[in-house]
C-alpha cells in the first residue's frame, strides 16, 4: 500500500504545461480533458520516476504525519472496495513526501503538526476521463443521460456507484459540484459512443462509522445523500437504469462474504485506522448492507432467479480475480444480456467462401483444448456479431472456470481504446490501470492458464499494426521481473474479414515460440437461423404486436433476408 518517496517526483508547474499534461484532446471525440482541480490543502502532478507514469498526489486536510496516514488508507480502502465491484476507479498508491504549496502552509504544517512531510494520496491519471462537473437533477424516466459537447448520450455506470457510496456511506458521493464523478466516452458493440460513470476521490467514505454510540442509523437507507451540502433524493427519483444497476450491485454487495469483507481492509490499513476501528466499521458495513437489503428485498425478489439467488463461487474468488470477474459481470449486465436473449449459435468456415461450415462453439471448444492453436483470428464483416460474441465467450469462459478452477481465466480488451503507442502493452495497461494490479497480483495471475480476448484488431487508432502475441511477452517479461514462471496465454482476436487481408501472417506468431495460428470467418446467418432470430425478437417484444417473420421470409422478402445476414449493422 506505502510506495518509497523516491519512486515519485514533483512536476514543477512550468513542465506540466510544455509536457500538455494541463490539456488532453480525445482524437476520437475532440473532446478536451483538463488536468483535475480540487480543494485539498496540497496538490500536485508527479511522476513515477520508475514508469514515467503521471499522478495526482493530495493531501486533503492539514495535520500530522499519523493523522495524514489515517485520511489516506481510508480513501485507499474506500477506492479498493469500488473497485473490486467493477466500477472505474483510478489507481491509488500512498506516499510519504513533502510537504508543497505556498509558504504558509510549510508554516502551519511546521507550526501546528511539527512536520515537514506528510502522506499523499497518489492517483494514477484515468485517461479520456472528465469530471461531471454539476450535480444531476433526477426526475426518473427510462435512462440516465449525459450532454456532453452538445451531444446527448446515454450513461451507464452510475447506479453501480451509488449501490457502493450507499453502502459505505460515501456522503460526498458525487459532490454537490458533481466534482467526485465523470465519465469516460466508450463505443458499444453496435458502435455507438455512451458515457461510462467513473468514480473518483471517495474520501468521505464511512462517514459517522468511527463512533459507536452515533454510527449511521440504517433508517436513512431508503434515501441517497448525493454530496456533502445536497438535499437527500429518494430512490425512485432515479431512472429505471440507473435502479437496475443499483440493485445488480446490491446483490453483489449481499453475497460478499465475511472473510472477502475483512480482506478489504490490510494490514498495514489496519496498523493505521486502527483494529477496534476496523471492526466497528466491518459491524456498521453489515448492517448497512441488510438495512439496504430490507428496502429493496421486494424488487430483488423479481430480478432474473439467476441475479438474486446466484450465490455462486464468485465469493471465493481471490482478489486478483474477483476485480476481472466484477467488471466483466457489469459489462454483461449493462451491455450484454438484453442482445444475449436475441443470439443465435452461429458458424464459422476456415475461408471466406464459406464452403466448408462448423458451429462456432464446436470451434472455440476445440481451440481450447489444443495444444498447438495459441492463436484463433476470428473475421467477420462489420455487424456480423464479433464483439457480441467475444463478449458472450468471455461470459462461458468465467462460468466454466467458477464451476472448476482449472479452467483459464479470460481477460478481454476492447483494443479501440488504444493508440498506436500504447496499444503493445494494452494487456499490461488493463491490468495495472484498470483492476489496479501489482506485482503480486501479476506473479499469482501468472500461475493460470489466461485467453487474451483482443476485440477489433482493425480498430485500434491509425490503423496500428502491431504484433500483439509479441508485445505482450516482452511487456510481462520487463514488468514481472525475478519470476521463473511462464505465462501460458492463448488469444483469441477478432478483426474485419476485409482489413484482415492486407496484414502479414507474421503479426500474429510469436518469435522463438512455436505454435499454430487458428483463422476462422464468420458465416452469414442461414434461412433458418433469420426465421429463429426474427421469432425470437418477436417473442421478446409482444407487446409490439408484430408481424409473423416467419410467413414475410417465406414470401422470399430479399432485402430482409439480406439485412438479417449481418443483424447486429
Amino acid at each position: 500500500m506505502l510506495e518509497p518517496s523516491e519512486h515519485f517526483r514533483l512536476i514543477p508547474s512550468h513542465e506540466i504545461m510544455n509536457r500538455g499534461i494541463e490539456d488532453r484532446k480525445d482524437a476520437r471525440t475532440g473532446q478536451t480533458y483538463k488536468r483535475p482541480s480540487g480543494t485539498s490543502i496540497c496538490v500536485g502532478v508527479f511522476e513515477d520516476t520508475q514508469t514515467g507514469e503521471h499522478w495526482i498526489g493530495k493531501v486533503g486536510n492539514i495535520g500530522t504525519a499519523q493523522e495524514t496516514l489515517l485520511e489516506a488508507c481510508k480513501e485507499k480502502v474506500a477506492n479498493d472496495i469500488y473497485g473490486y465491484y467493477g466500477i472505474r476507479v483510478p489507481r491509488l498508491r500512498i506516499c510519504r513526501l513533502p510537504i508543497i504549496g505556498e509558504d504558509y502552509i510549510h508554516e502551519y504544517f511546521q507550526e501546528q503538526c511539527d512536520t515537514t512531510h506528510a502522506y499523499y494520496v497518489m492517483s494514477r491519471w484515468l485517461d479520456r476521463f472528465k469530471p461531471y462537473g454539476y450535480l444531476p437533477q433526477f426526475k426518473g424516466g427510462e435512462q440516465h443521460q449525459l450532454i456532453i459537447e452538445g451531444q446527448c448520450l446515454n450513461e451507464k455506470g452510475l447506479g453501480h456507484i451509488l449501490a457502493v457510496g450507499h453502502w459505505l456511506n460515501d456522503v460526498d458521493v458525487l459532490n454537490t459540484g458533481g466534482k467526485n464523478i465523470g465519465y469516460q466516452i466508450q463505443t458499444d458493440a453496435n458502435n455507438q459512443l455512451y458515457a461510462l460513470s467513473c468514480k473518483i476521490d471517495p474520501g468521505c467514505s464511512f462517514y459517522g462509522f468511527d463512533d459507536i454510540k452515533n454510527a449511521p442509523e440504517p433508517v436513512t437507507i431508503s434515501n441517497l445523500r448525493l454530496g456533502t451540502t445536497a438535499e437527500m433524493i429518494s430512490f425512485d427519483q432515479l431512472p429505471k437504469q440507473t435502479q437496475r444497476e443499483y440493485h445488480l450491485t446490491l446483490i453483489q454487495i449481499l453475497n460478499t462474504d465475511d472473510k472477502t469483507l475483512n480482506s478489504f481492509f490490510p494490514s498495514e490499513a489496519r496498523e493505521a485506522i486502527g483494529e477496534k476501528t476496523i471492526k466497528q466499521w466491518v459491524r456498521c458495513l453489515d448492517e448497512r448492507r441488510e438495512a439496504m437489503k430490507t428496502v429493496h428485498q421486494t424488487t430483488l425478489k423479481s430480478l432474473h432467479p439467476q441475479e438474486e439467488t446466484n450465490k455462486t463461487n464468485t465469493q471465493q474468488l481471490p482478489d486478483y480475480l474477483q476485480r476481472l470477474h466484477a467488471y466483466a459481470q457489469f459489462q454483461y449486465e449493462t451491455e450484454v444480456r438484453e442482445k444475449a436473449a436475441f443470439y443465435i449459435d452461429m458458424d464459422v468456415s476456415p475461408s471466406c467462401s464459406n464452403d466448408v461450415r462448423e458451429p462456432l462453439q464446436l470451434s472455440l471448444t476445440s481451440f481450447l483444448k489444443s495444444e498447438s492453436e495459441r492463436v484463433l483470428l476470428l473475421l467477420g464483416a462489420s455487424g456480423s456479431g464479433k464483439s457480441l460474441t467475444t463478449q458472450l465467450f468471455e461470459m462461458k469462459l468465467w462460468k466454466a472456470y467458477l464451476k472448476d478452477q482449472n479452467q483459464p481465466i479470460p481477460i478481454r480488451i476492447e483494443l479501440k481504446q488504444f493508440s498506436n503507442k500504447t496499444v503493445g502493452q494494452c494487456v499490461l495497461n488493463n491490468l495495472l490501470d484498470n483492476y489496479h494490479y501489482s506485482h503480486e497480483y501479476l506473479c499469482k495471475l501468472q500461475k493460470h492458464d489466461i485467453i487474451c480476448i483482443l476485440d477489433g484488431y482493425d480498430e485500434i487508432a491509425d490503423q496500428t499494426k502491431v504484433n500483439l502475441i509479441e508485445t505482450f511477452f516482452k511487456s510481462m517479461k520487463d514488468k514481472v521481473k525475478g519470476s521463473n514462471e511462464k505465462w501460458n496465454v492463448k488469444f483469441l482476436i477478432s478483426c474485419r474479414d476485409n482489413y484482415y487481408q492486407g496484414l502479414e501472417s507474421t503479426l500474429f506468431h510469436a518469435k522463438q515460440k512455436s505454435h499454430t495460428v487458428k483463422i476462422r470467418y464468420l458465416c452469414p446467418i442461414l434461412p433458418k437461423h433469420q426465421i429463429e432470430y426474427l421469432m425470437q425478437y418477436r417473442s421478446k417484444n409482444a407487446h409490439k404486436n408484430l408481424p409473423d417473420y416467419s410467413t414475410i421470409l417465406k414470401d422470399d422478402n430479399k432485402s430482409l433476408s439480406e439485412l438479417l445476414c449481418n443483424p447486429l449493422l
